[in-house]
């Protein structure tokens, strides 16, 4: 099975009500490292920027989060491994 990766951009909450802080949601990725590249292109590209998610989807639908790409408090890029899909909804 020939796995996809894809892009979300999302905009910094300005409150605690805001949930609606996507900026988009990009093209597919042939490989995990191909999607991390462009996501990182993108912090240049979109300044409202404030993180993005590289994730897969499974044949049902279903997302898959495998890493989270910030800025850090002194701007500079930090990605972070990430999993989390519709059965995985745990706080912590």
């Amino acid at each position: 099975m020939n796995k996809k990766y894809f892009i979300e951009g999302h905009k910094p909450k300005t409150k605690l009500e805001d949930e609606d802080t996507l900026v988009f949601d990009r093209e597919s990725y042939a490989t995990i490292e191909e999607a991390t590249a462009r996501a990182r292109e993108y912090f240049e590209k979109e300044k409202d920027l404030g993180l993005t998610v590289v994730y897969k989807k499974d044949p049902d639908g279903t997302k898959q989060g495998v890493k989270f790409i910030y800025r850090d408090e002194e701007g500079k890029l930090e990605e972070s491994s990430l999993y989390w899909g519709a059965g995985n909804r745990s706080a912590g």
